[in-house]
């Protein structure tokens, strides 16, 4: 059982790409095929706190199942209003509509046809509040045939650690399989780390084609990558747009008995 740690905190200047891509290389890693992962037949749901999160935890895997007619649908928890510090009230309101408007280009450019998607519009910053009413909803939403992709319940952004956790609640009712994509995790973490379940880390390669629409799509987060168009700076630096092009993805399996409390 392993106890949530207080500690973990996202931060500039963490582990670069650079000494993850040598500890990938040398850890010994699983590696999962795409059948093993999700059967042709299985509906994916992506559960993303905010506006990018489906592209950075499992862009490379909404293509590849596009692509042989895999059926897909998004759950956009929040709209991403609060990604930049000092917006006012109104700045807000269109920051949210343009990062969903760059979540729309994002998915064209990942090739996915057909895409259901569905906006909950919870306060970005504060799903910790919500996390019995993202539960509920998601139980509405989710099929027991599903296969459920969303952050990592302790990926050390308060909302992605809350998403992953009704996440989880939720499949656990319902049936779904879960699996969690760290995306702020190789942030604050570093290889090695007594905090992270290694032992339940599964590698998926990424086809070329898949590798490189992921990378287009995440050019179409503009408000998230440009730091010139009047808000206070990019939210995504070098690393994790680096991490971005990555020939493989990666997703933790098998944590329903793992953690010992969300606190």
């Amino acid at each position: 059982m392993v106890a949530l740690n207080r500690r973990r905190i996202i931060q500039r200047g963490g582990t670069g790409e650079p000494a993850w891509q040598h500890w990938l290389r040398t850890a010994g890693l699983t590696n999962v095929a795409l059948h093993e992962w999700l059967p042709r037949t299985a509906r994916l749901v992506v559960v993303a706190p905010h506006p990018d999160d489906e592209v950075l935890a499992s862009g490379g895997l909404m293509a590849m199942h596009s692509d042989r007619g895999g059926q897909i649908m998004l759950v956009a928890v929040t709209d991403g209003e609060a990604s930049h510090a000092h917006t006012s009230r109104c700045q807000a309101r269109a920051l949210a509509a343009q990062r969903c408007a760059e979540s729309m280009q994002g998915l064209v450019q990942l090739g996915i046809a057909g895409l259901a998607v569905e906006r909950l519009k919870l306060p970005d910053g504060r799903v910790a509040h919500y996390i019995a009413r993202l539960a509920l909803r998601l139980q509405v939403l989710l099929r027991a045939t599903d296969v459920v992709v969303t952050t990592w319940r302790m990926d050390g952004h308060p909302d992605h650690d809350a998403t992953g956790f009704a996440a989880s609640l939720a499949c656990g009712v319902v049936g779904s399989r879960l699996i969690e994509a760290p995306v702020w995790m190789w942030d604050w973490a570093s290889p090695g780390d007594t905090c992270v379940p290694w032992n339940h880390l599964r590698s998926l390669p990424l086809t070329a084609h898949a590798c490189d629409r992921k990378q287009t799509a995440l050019t179409a987060h503009a408000s998230q990558l440009d730091s010139s168009r009047g808000l206070e700076g990019a939210v995504l630096g070098a690393d994790i747009v680096a991490r971005a092009n990555r020939t493989a993805e990666y997703f933790f399996s098998g944590l329903e008995n793992t953690y010992a409390a969300h606190r």
